[in-house]
């Protein structure tokens, strides 16, 4: 017998627009980690809303743009 759960809600897909440099990075990563985009996608935004939360936009921005 299968051990398939269902989640009571479906997934959201939404569509993300990236330069050209960000895509080639963002498919570079995946392959060579074997993790899915879409995987790769919801860390990273989970981690940047935890900050954003946490710490205030002002901080994180201040940042983001340093790097």
């Amino acid at each position: 017998m299968s051990n398939l759960i269902i989640e009571s809600t479906p997934k959201i897909q939404y569509p993300l627009r990236m330069n050209h440099e960000l895509h080639t990075r963002f498919t570079n990563i995946s392959h060579s980690t074997k993790i899915p985009k879409s995987t790769l996608g919801r860390i990273g935004l989970t981690k940047l809303l935890n900050d954003i939360e946490s710490r205030g936009i002002t901080t994180v921005l201040k940042e983001l743009e340093s790097v």
